[in-house]
């Protein structure tokens, strides 16, 4: 006990020392200990708080809020779920941003009322006003502290209680071709057709006859029907209603569809007609990862089908109208709480595009029938083909195929297949790249297209004039060549010709030595001209995805080497060889311009936007990219000698037309030019090339095919081109060449 008492004497003696040395009476202490230091608890302490708390919500910053919550709080969120709360609210909210207004504080004790207004700005539904909030704020060891809750979010949002927002989808808009006819409808109706090939009465004809109605190549449906036992039912496809109840007494004639209820079932959602177009019309499908925050900000729910390419997602916007919906408070138990805001849903509106729906069928089927027939010879080496119609006054496109084609509608949930997915990957890894859209994005030399550029390049810049004439036995040299001679196309030479009678015959000697005299003055001459006349340049159009090409420009040229341009560069990119590439719709506006004496269209594929039954909302106008003033003597001679092309007895497509001239009796005169561009070893098939514009005294259209190892321009790109203006002029059409199913023949251009 002695002991004890001995230590709390000591105590006592210390502690009178340490309050000798301080002066008790100084404010706050003054350099001594301040026994009364400690948290300011004042009302205006307490405002600030708020302050500060609502001035952090508002910039997001949720770390900095939970460091004001008090300890009850805190021991009920963890600053990880804290956060979590709010960064849903502001998914739900569609949040952009919050401004909050405190309108009064009041103190009771040890606590202190805040009542502030927030007005919180979202994508989805617009400005949401909350007023008359309340927030409590109470004293801690710490200061004032807010007493937190969920309901410090949202009023009624109660522990267990959900913050949800219910979507309502507007109806989608339709896609119409330029005369309303219907190409991609929401709440279409089509047939699934399922087939047993012991049931069918021939499996050939039936192979044949889905082909035709499927647009697929009969290889293929034969590779599809040996994926089967005869006595097993598959999936084989699926027709729009019409076309089925059209085509119904042939398919049960031939494939026994529609013999049994099995056989066939009838589907509602978005159809895309008899698969037109759908490089160009795109298709809807599910919301990939990457684009979802994106979408749920804008008010989609997660499982919405979206525009994911062409028209579908160019125009999702106005396609998919705006989407409404509620955001709402629910119990555990779903019952409705609290509806803190609500949007109105807007309908889709439709848009109508330039092409013609009875032409875009004609011109795919035109490519399936040239692959189907031409099976015994360049069809199987040939991985896919691009053709495309242009108006040629307005730059409207009426037409535009890549081959091979790709069903839209098997991006859907509801999709036409017994494996949808595997179908779907199946399609992403076809060597033949189906998805591709060949007439935008395919990138080819051009060849001896190209020696329009060059005609054009000379004449406007008064290096040769149209009466210059050359000798041509079929080679030709020159002491700045590194070759000793080159030989043409033709190895027994055109003889004499003048400028004309060059692009018409398609003469490579002539235009070597017109190369020639460019490369003296200055070789980007070519360049330039090729870049006015839209080769290598951008379209202007921004609605589908584009590539641009190629025209190397001889004074940055550098090769692997280091090396420069040389003579011998000039020389071939003179007749559309060497290091050059370009598109097919490039080429069709360089068509155009030559038809319209110099007007560079941009490509238009939208006519208009408007609601169903309302006015429209866009209406487009034609757009000229460039005019160009090389003169009407540059263009008269070009288009004289594309028109030879098919009338000299020279010309290289002359045998495609000369008795078709005579077989349609018609006055229709088809000006264009062959191309055939070599993309490997002599094995290796070449590029077929035909570009076209008619009729030649007041030219409507302009067309461009191509057709990717096959044969000559003339024996392949030529024959699809006539059968594609056949259609457009809704003539008879005429017979393919039959070489096709004996093999090319070596007829050169």
């Amino acid at each position: 006990m002695r002991r004890y008492l001995s230590r709390i004497a000591g105590l006592l003696l210390a502690a009178s020392v340490l309050l000798a040395g301080c002066d008790l009476s100084a404010p706050g202490g003054g350099d001594g200990l301040d026994l009364s230091a400690g948290p300011d608890l004042s009302r205006e302490a307490a405002e600030r708080a708020a302050r500060a708390f609502l001035s952090n919500w508002e910039k997001r910053d949720y770390a900095a809020m939970y460091a004001q919550v008090g300890p009850k709080a805190r021991s009920l969120f963890t600053q990880e779920q804290f956060v979590s709360e709010y960064e849903n609210a502001a998914v739900a909210l569609t949040l952009e941003s919050l401004a909050a207004t405190i309108t009064a504080v009041n103190q009771q004790g040890t606590t202190v009322i805040v009542n502030y207004d927030v007005s919180f700005q979202t994508n989805f539904f617009g400005e949401i006003q909350d007023t008359g909030r309340t927030m409590r704020l109470i004293t801690t060891p710490d200061g004032w502290r807010v007493a937190w809750t969920r309901m410090d979010i949202f009023d009624r949002l109660t522990a267990g209680a959900r913050l949800e927002r219910r979507s309502a989808a507007p109806t989608r808009g339709n896609i119409y071709d330029r005369n309303g006819n219907v190409l991609v409808q929401e709440g279409g109706r089509s047939v699934l057709m399922r087939v047993a090939q012991e049931k069918m009465a021939d499996v050939d004809a039936c192979q044949t006859l889905l082909a035709r109605l499927l647009r697929r190549e009969k290889a293929e449906m034969i590779r599809l029907f040996s994926r089967y036992n005869p006595d097993t039912i598959f999936v084989v496809g699926e027709l729009d209603e019409d076309i089925y109840q059209a085509q119904q007494g042939a398919l049960l004639e031939l494939c026994d569809i529609g013999n049994e209820p099995i056989d066939t079932a009838v589907r509602t959602g978005r159809r895309y007609y008899n698969e037109l177009a759908p490089h160009l019309v795109g298709y809807v499908g599910q919301i990939r990862p990457d684009q979802l925050d994106d979408y749920t900000a804008r008010g989609y729910p997660p499982d919405a089908l979206v525009g994911q390419e062409g028209i579908e997602r160019a125009f999702e916007d106005v396609l998919a109208g705006r989407p409404g919906g509620q955001l709402l408070i629910v119990s555990p138990t779903g019952e409705l709480l609290r509806r803190i805001a609500e949007a109105p849903s807007e309908p889709g509106q439709d848009v109508y595009l330039t092409i013609d729906r009875r032409l875009q069928a004609g011109v795919q089927e035109i490519l399936r029938e040239a692959y189907n027939l031409a099976q015994p010879t360049w069809a199987p080496d040939s991985p896919g083909a691009a053709a495309i119609v242009m108006d040629v006054k307005t730059g409207e496109i009426l037409a535009m195929a890549s081959y091979p084609s790709y069903s839209p509608g098997l991006f859907s949930p509801n999709a036409a297949s017994d494996d949808p997915a595997a179908a779907i990957a199946a399609l992403r890894n076809d060597l033949r790249r189906p998805m591709l859209n060949r007439a935008l994005q395919g990138q080819y030399s051009p060849a001896s297209v190209f020696k329009i550029i060059t005609m054009a390049a000379a004449l406007d810049e008064g290096i040769k004039d149209t009466s210059f004439t050359l000798t041509c036995d079929g080679t030709w040299s020159n002491p700045a060549d590194v070759l000793a001679f080159r030989t043409d196309w033709k190895p027994e030479g055109h003889g004499t010709v003048d400028f004309v009678q060059a692009l018409t015959y398609s003469c490579d000697p002539y235009f070597w030595e017109v190369g020639a005299a460019i490369h003296q003055v200055d070789p980007a001459l070519i360049t330039t001209h090729a870049q006015e006349m839209g080769l290598g340049v951008p379209t202007g159009q921004t609605i589908l995805p584009e590539e641009t090409g190629s025209i190397p420009n001889p004074h940055a040229y550098r090769r692997a080497d280091g090396s420069g341009w040389q003579f011998g560069d000039t020389i071939n990119i003179a007749i559309g060889q060497g290091d050059l590439v370009v598109t097919p719709m490039q080429m069709l506006r360089m068509t155009a311009a030559v038809a319209t004496n110099g007007t560079l269209w941009v490509p238009r594929f939208v006519l208009k936007v408007q609601p169903p039954g309302g006015q429209p909302t866009l209406v487009t106008e034609p757009e000229v990219q460039a005019q160009l003033n090389y003169g009407d003597d540059v263009f008269e001679a070009i288009r004289e000698a594309m028109c030879d092309v098919t009338l000299d007895e020279e010309g290289t497509a002359r045998y495609i037309f000369e008795e078709w001239y005579e077989w349609q009796g018609t006055d229709l005169i088809i000006c264009g030019k062959t191309g055939t561009a070599q993309t490997g070893g002599e094995d290796t098939p070449p590029n077929a090339w035909f570009v076209a514009y008619t009729p030649h005294d007041d030219p409507e259209i302009a067309i461009a095919v191509i057709v990717e190892n096959s044969c000559e321009g003339s024996e392949v790109a030529a024959p699809i081109t006539r059968a594609i203006i056949e259609d457009y002029y809704r003539m008879p059409r005429s017979s393919w060449p039959e070489l096709w199913t004996e093999g090319c023949i070596p007829l050169g251009e």
